[in-house]
């Protein structure tokens, strides 16, 4: 398609095609669209209570308990014996507990209570980042 034709013989101007550029442009928007609302999948579904305070940088061992208090290892139903056992096995001297919110305090000492008994000597609580 010839373009100079629609322009006067005294202009110099040119026509820049834009059209791939606005593409490219739609690709990545919608690319972003779609990796911004992928989230984790966790198979084990726990409500955590709020904190204002930032995640700790080392990465401790972890017992999750549900809101049945149920313990899980690395997503596996576990008793309070074979914690016991994972957590003497570990070379590492902090645990995180993600506890639900709805979880008896009972369940989440037991855990510490654990875990002070084979050696660990940092214990933090999971919470969900809020207000």
């Amino acid at each position: 398609m010839n373009f100079r034709k629609f322009l006067s013989d005294d202009s110099n101007m040119m026509v820049v095609d834009i059209t791939a550029l606005v593409d490219i442009a739609f690709i990545i928007i919608l690319f972003l669209g779609i990796v911004a609302s992928i989230s984790p999948v966790s198979t084990i579904n726990v409500e955590l209570p709020q904190s204002s305070s930032q995640e700790t940088v080392a990465k401790p061992l972890k017992v999750v308990i549900d809101k049945d208090g149920n313990f899980y290892v690395k997503g596996k139903k576990v008793d309070k014996k074979e914690v016991a056992a994972y957590l003497s096995k570990q070379n590492s001297k902090s645990l995180v507990i993600i506890a639900d919110k709805r979880v008896p305090y009972g369940k989440v000492v037991e855990i510490m209570d654990i875990a002070k008994q084979v050696g660990i000597e940092e214990i933090n609580i999971a919470t969900k980042r809020g207000g």
